[in-house]
């Protein structure tokens, strides 16, 4: 498989999300009421006075609700990516067993997989090391166990991912990034593995993996120079300042020692978790989009410090607030204080890919037509014409595509 040699731009993306028609239950858009206070429950099947359903979110995308493992809404957000520029997708994964804790399964990633081969696009993968420790796997008794649980999900992961085109690599090494949300360690409260354990996890892989660990300021600053790049998670730009010095000061020093060998940066919108009650339960957190400046400024840090691969973080987080996918501009519900920012963020990002990557996009026109396919697929109109239009766009005739909808009626 080819290399790739030049600028990545990718943004993390969160499945699990569900509905009744599609899969007979409503996922992260739902909170669990025996978890969260009253004024966070959110119930979808209820509607709002605004007539909207009563999401786990304080923004609702455009399209409404939708199911991770729908081919359309796959087809959809693939489209919209790629208009706006973005190589892939980072996919929240935790491994082959897909633990009944999370709603997310293997069939929600198999589907984006599948549409990604068929429209030219990338999907890698982003590990959670905890997926490998109690309580998401019981049954693991200490550290050895656990380092082969995660050898088994990356044995899973070489057969049904790294093998598939779509598959994103750096250099021709399958890309695999890492989420954890503390420092690594022998102890066993600590569900992080160590540089040296994930040589253990690697060994006997067909291929020799690309592996991108994660950065928390004042939690998980490893030595960066025993991984092959590090990339600056959320909370490195949730706070007053939209850049780390520290963290930019660590990569220009590992860069070209031992591993250590790309640049990764993230971009971030901002961070509201009061739809869903707050990542810690009941304790909401709020650190604005500044009306799009956040965004903006991050992509700026990035870009002055010579990120070679960027992560959006997040395509769709909407439990967290954190996502660029356009969403309704309306206040959606009690716990939404501001209204949503519609194609905004999807804009900045198609002005800054331009500076990122240099390369010629799709006419500006193209990023407002994968919602309208989406409508048209959802419409009971016969596969065919969709596929008709989505050749178009793919060819860059947005004039066919855009003359095919509205013949269409959508």
């Amino acid at each position: 498989m080819a290399s790739s040699l030049h600028p990545l731009l990718t943004a993390r993306y969160v499945a699990g999300y569900r509905t009744m028609a599609f899969s007979g239950a409503w996922g992260r858009w739902q909170t669990d009421p025996a978890r969260v206070q009253a004024e966070f429950h959110h119930d979808p099947g209820c509607m709002l006075p605004n007539g909207e359903h009563d999401i786990a979110s304080v923004y609702m995308p455009v399209v409404g609700p939708y199911d991770s493992g729908d081919p359309d809404l796959c087809e959809y957000h693939i489209l919209l990516a790629k208009s706006a520029g973005l190589d892939g997708f980072l996919v929240d994964w935790f491994g082959p067993e897909m633990s009944v804790s999370e709603v997310q399964n293997e069939a929600q990633v198999q589907a984006l997989l599948h549409m990604a081969e068929k429209l030219d696009f990338k999907i890698a993968l982003s590990f959670f090391d905890r997926s490998c420790f109690p309580p998401m796997r019981p049954a693991v008794k200490d550290r050895q166990q656990a380092v082969a649980a995660a050898h088994d999900a990356l044995l899973h992961a070489q057969n049904k991912y790294f093998s598939s085109p779509a598959y994103l690599r750096w250099q021709g090494r399958p890309l695999l990034a890492l989420q954890n949300q503390g420092p690594a360690g022998a102890d066993w409260s600590a569900p992080h593995f160590s540089a040296a354990e994930w040589d253990q996890i690697r060994t006997g892989l067909k291929e020799n993996i690309f592996l991108i660990q994660n950065y928390h300021p004042g939690m998980s600053e490893a030595d960066f120079t025993v991984w092959d790049s590090v990339y600056p998670d959320l909370p490195t730009y949730l706070g007053e300042y939209d850049t780390d010095e520290k963290y930019w000061e660590k990569c220009a020093h590992a860069l070209g020692k031992n591993r250590y060998q790309l640049i990764s940066g993230m971009v971030t919108p901002g961070y509201d978790d009061r739809g869903c009650g707050g990542r810690d339960l009941n304790k909401p957190q709020v650190f604005s989009r500044r009306q799009g400046e956040k965004y903006s400024a991050t992509w700026e840090d990035n870009l002055n410090h010579g990120a070679q691969f960027i992560q959006i973080g997040t395509w769709n987080d909407f439990n967290l607030g954190t996502g660029i996918e356009p969403v309704k501009e309306l206040l959606l519900h009690k716990n939404a204080a501001v209204p949503g920012w519609g194609y905004r963020e999807l804009l900045t990002t198609r002005e800054y890919t331009l500076r990122f990557r240099q390369h010629k996009l799709w006419p500006l026109p193209a990023i407002f037509l994968p919602e309208r396919l989406y409508r048209l697929r959802k419409s009971g109109a016969p596969t065919t014409r969709g596929d008709r239009i989505r050749l178009y766009l793919l060819e860059g005739d947005i004039t066919g595509s855009s003359l095919g909808l509205e013949h269409a009626g959508v």
